[in-house]
């Protein structure tokens, strides 16, 4: 935790916030405490990420669409189905959208 943590700062500083690479050390941190049962600080994380990801990235790009799902997870141990279930047709839909319905991707 310590380690992505610094890679995070790190990151935010010499490549900006909304640098692709700074992104996905925020989700990779929310998805470690997410495992690690920090679910409050994971949805923060993965919130951030995510609205990041959507402005600079797009929608159907596949680290937006993996936060989308992550977040959706957070939510789903947090209890909140009504919640995380648009968010999972969100994911379902823009795999199908880009990887087609027998990708694995869309699969899963």
């Amino acid at each position: 935790e310590a380690l992505l943590r610094e890679a995070e700062q790190v990151q935010r500083k010499t490549l900006g916030d909304k640098h692709r690479q700074t992104l996905s050390s925020i989700a990779d941190l929310g998805d470690l405490l997410r495992d690690q049962g920090k679910l409050e600080e994971a949805g923060l994380l993965l919130r951030e990420a995510l609205q990041a990801q959507r402005e600079t990235l797009g929608d159907k790009d596949r680290d937006t669409l993996a936060s989308i799902n992550n977040l959706a997870l957070v939510l789903i141990e947090q209890g909140e189905l009504e919640e995380a279930a648009p968010l999972r047709r969100e994911v379902l839909q823009g795999c199908r959208e880009t990887h087609g319905d027998e990708h694995p991707r869309t699969l899963i």
